[in-house]
């Protein structure tokens, strides 16, 4: 198994009270930082899990990254949900990191709603997203449109490791790994556990680029030009 993905917030829980979060983010830096540092480099594996931490005085939701080595990746979330707004400072810019030759793009929960943010991922090279999710169950209908357009949309896979259980509200769960025809390869429902699948990257040329079978082709017909803003036009 190369790279293992972690809900949102998972050092935490998914919450909006501050002081809940400012400890998420201490309990990160004393005691997590170094040992899942020290099992990415012991079994030479990615792992990518969701915590609060504090920039410049100010919490951001935010994913790190362990590649095995001593410097850590962070994705802090762009766009922020609800509450989340009151508590966290957004993010400025979106992440996608290589692991063994293969480029991965990164994504938090509510983000998965703005279909921009998945294409400047996959323009950025991604064959993989990775995606957190603290998600609502009654909101369970969206989570499952959306991963699997936003992985069709762009020929990608996408990984959804997604909270379950009840806490700050009833999450949907339903931790999904997607193909890029929109197929959930794995799923689990609403419990707890792990779902694995080993997925050739090179395959989502054909979804992007062949005009035949199974393949929708949108990024080899994708006219980038038409989509940039003109002046007094949206």
């Amino acid at each position: 198994m190369d790279v293992i993905v972690f809900p949102e917030l998972t050092i935490s829980g998914y919450t909006w009270d501050e002081k809940t979060l400012e400890r998420g983010a201490r309990f990160f830096e004393e005691v997590v930082r170094k040992k899942l540092l020290r099992l990415s480099r012991e079994g030479q594996i990615v792992i990518v899990t969701g915590t609060p931490r504090i920039v410049l005085g100010k919490l951001r939701n935010s994913l790190v990254i362990f590649k095995k080595k001593r410097e850590l990746l962070f994705y802090d979330k762009t766009h922020l949900f609800r509450g989340e707004k009151d508590v966290f400072e957004p993010g400025e810019y979106f992440l996608v990191f290589s692991h063994r030759g293969v480029i991965f793009g990164t994504l938090i929960c509510y983000e998965i709603g703005f279909p921009e943010i998945s294409r400047i991922l996959t323009l950025k090279g991604s064959k993989v997203i990775l995606s957190s999710f603290a998600f609502g169950k009654e909101r369970g209908h969206t989570y499952d449109i959306a991963t699997r357009a936003r992985a069709v949309e762009n020929g990608v896979f996408l990984v959804a490791s997604s909270m379950c259980g009840k806490g700050f509200v009833e999450f949907v769960g339903r931790t999904r790994i997607v193909a890029p025809n929109g197929k959930v390869l794995r799923e689990l429902e609403t419990s707890e556990g792990v779902i694995f699948e080993d997925i050739d990257p090179d395959i989502v040329y054909h979804y992007r680029y062949d005009e035949e079978g199974d393949s929708h082709a949108y990024l080899k017909n994708y006219r980038a030009h038409m989509y940039s803003l003109q002046k007094g036009r949206l």
